[in-house]
């Protein structure tokens, strides 16, 4: 599964291209952002899809200090 970078979201998309996960933040200050909300689709639930999407938004953020 490939996570991919949009402005200020990371997603995943299906096989045809369709996005089937998302997470979407919002800068709020110098150092600080806020997760707006995050959405998985049904077939990826229980793969651990949303814990990843969190973890490339701290990936990015502490690389952005």
């Amino acid at each position: 599964m490939e996570i991919l970078q949009g402005h200020n979201k990371f997603y995943v998309n299906d096989a045809h291209g369709n996005q089937v996960a998302e997470i979407v933040y919002v800068p709020t200050g110098e150092n600080l952002s806020i997760i707006e909300h995050t959405d998985v689709d049904e077939s990826l639930k229980g793969q651990g899809v949303g814990k990843q999407l969190v973890a490339k938004v701290v990936e990015e953020m502490r690389a952005e200090n």
